[in-house]
């Protein structure tokens, strides 16, 4: 079972990805995305094959995991490699 502060970022990921207007590439190599979030913006970068966001919960929590990473990866689906986020709780892969 998630926890509820994953179902809330799930939540607002999803506000996010229905407003395009709230994503902003700001470089190619390496996709680096400023996020127009609900609190301010926030950068998103693609380093290493993995989305690291800026903001606070992000590094806090250390799930690797946010609502800015969220909706990065489905608005940029096309640039960004599959595994370039880091689920909490999943099974690892074998």
């Amino acid at each position: 079972m998630l926890q509820s502060h994953l179902h809330s970022l799930i939540a607002k990921a999803h506000r996010y990805q229905a407003e395009p207007e709230r994503f902003e590439r700001t470089s190619q190599e390496p996709l680096r995305v400023k996020v127009h979030g609900a609190n301010g913006d926030h950068e998103v970068v693609l380093q290493d094959g993995r989305l690291e966001c800026d903001c606070d919960g992000f590094a806090h929590r250390g799930e690797g995991i946010c609502a800015h990473v969220l909706g990065v990866e489905h608005h940029f689906r096309e640039q960004v490699p599959s595994n370039a986020v880091t689920w909490p709780f999943a099974a690892p892969s074998s």
